[in-house]
């Protein structure tokens, strides 16, 4: 008998084209969940305060809601159900009662024996008929059970009505001779602790919550007082001395810092003495050279000398100064207004036309020598360059923000960043007349940068080259 395969390999070949569908469509399902974290991340509160104690109270309140659903659809609904039972057991009393002594004499004492043992209200009303039923909908737990209970045990024509307004409910029973109606407390047929339940598991919640934010908050102290120094560190202003506390992962973030500052001083200490030591040993051969040309004969050769000699101690100091950046000052609170007016008065005795105009309380904490530099380096670059100069400053929420425009040639767009760059000049000729080394700029930027704030060159209303400094505070 021969066996015919040649629907093999297409079986085979569309049990694997399936597993690659359902493995592509398993790496969408994946995809588009990862988006959805990802959206939701963005949507999650920003502060480590908010998110802690989110993490906190979200947890106990899931399990608080858990736990009121649990107790109403589980314990409640059995106390109910049984206490439903109970009413239900009475009233079949009362019309057992009634079946097997008739009359309206023995009923006025089974109502009083009712009134007084079973705390329920029975009338006997010959020859009535029940009202009309409304449409079946249970509105409530307690009409569900006591429903089904009449349903299940009572077994007789009955008229149910759970909304009285004196806090009682009415039952109606359809007997040979008439109706009996039994008015039951709704004492008999629920629990009232089941509110002091609910009462109890919000007032926990807000303890909870109150807990939660006081212990969040005080574990997030070191962490805040962290980084408040961290920034006056940022700003070039001292840094005082303070103890890690808190948590371990905070003291350790404490201890980090304290390690970080004592290396950052170490290596500007460093920086100092070894600058020390290079102005020490570049000067020397400086003054040799000046004391040898001082001994030579007048001649072209040696005034290209001395003025090669000049350009180079130009350079020393420039560098020198660039590097050394005024680190050891001390910051001081001054007034930035006095400071603008100290430095167009220095720049209105070389000639050059200054206007300046300042708004606000511009008072903050800054190391004056440095920043009297800055300003006075951006100056007499903008006057190098331009006839007319506006020195302005005004205050913002968070910084106060200095502007010095020119009415000169400007710089390209393209080139701006670069003259920050140590050294760097657009003049390639070097010529000391129409500017510097090179280190006015980068010097500028060094000095506001140490404050925390940032320096950026602009287009000028007056046509030439605006520099705009923010100095936080």
């Amino acid at each position: 008998m021969s066996v015919n395969r040649s629907n093999e390999p297409s079986l085979a070949d569309a049990r694997r084209a399936v597993g690659l569908a359902a493995w592509f469509g398993r790496l969408l399902v994946a995809w588009r969940r990862l988006r959805l974290g990802r959206r939701l991340l963005r949507m999650a509160p920003r502060t480590l305060f908010v998110r802690a104690t989110l993490a906190i109270v979200v947890p106990t309140i899931l399990l608080q809601i858990i736990a009121t659903y649990v107790f109403y659809e589980q314990l409640w609904d059995n106390v109910t159900s049984r206490l439903s039972r109970s009413v239900v057991g009475d009233i079949k009393l009362i019309v057992a009662l009634h079946a097997e002594f008739p009359g309206e004499a023995n009923f006025e004492w089974i109502a009083q024996r009712a009134r007084t043992d079973l705390r329920m209200s029975a009338t006997l009303k010959p020859y009535a008929k029940l009202p009309e039923r409304r449409p079946a909908a249970l509105y409530s737990i307690l009409e569900r059970e006591l429903t089904n209970a009449l349903e299940s045990d009572l077994k007789l024509p009955y008229f149910l009505d759970t909304a009285p307004t004196d806090r009682r409910v009415l039952i109606a029973v359809e007997i040979p001779d008439g109706v009996i109606e039994v008015v039951a407390p709704l004492g008999r047929l629920y629990t009232t602790s089941s509110w002091a339940f609910v009462a109890a598991m919000i007032s926990s919640a807000l303890v909870l919550f109150g807990l939660a934010t006081a212990f969040v908050r005080h574990e997030l102290q070191p962490i805040r007082r962290l980084a408040k120094i961290a920034d006056s560190l940022g700003k070039g202003r001292d840094v005082e001395d303070f103890e890690p506390e808190g948590s371990l992962e905070a003291r350790q973030a404490g201890r980090a810092f304290l390690t970080m500052r004592e290396r950052v001083r170490r290596q500007i200490q460093q920086r100092t003495e070894m600058l020390a030591g290079v102005s020490h040993d570049l000067r020397t051969p400086l003054t040799r050279m000046k004391l040898g040309l001082a001994m030579l004969d007048d001649g072209a050769e040696k005034r290209e000398l001395e003025a090669d000699v000049h350009d180079m101690e130009r350079m020393i100091d420039g560098y020198l100064a660039f590097a050394r950046g005024e680190g050891d000052e001390e910051p001081t609170p001054v007034d930035l207004g006095e400071l603008l007016d100290e430095v167009a008065t220095g720049a209105r005795r070389d000639g050059g036309a200054v206007v300046v105009g300042f708004t606000g309380d511009l008072r903050m904490s800054l190391r004056p020598i440095a920043m009297k530099r800055c300003l006075s380096n951006l100056v007499a670059n903008a006057l190098r360059h331009g006839s007319r100069v506006e020195l302005r400053a005004r205050r913002r929420k968070t910084a106060i923000e200095i502007t010095v425009d020119d009415d000169g040639p400007g710089i390209p767009p393209d080139r701006r960043e670069e003259v920050f760059r140590p050294f760097f000049r657009l003049d390639a000729s070097r010529n000391p007349m129409t500017g510097g080394v090179g280190l006015g700029l980068t010097i500028a930027r060094d000095v506001v940068r140490s404050h925390g704030g940032e320096l950026h060159l602009e287009e000028s209303p007056l046509g030439g080259l605006r520099a705009r400094l923010r100095l936080p505070v």
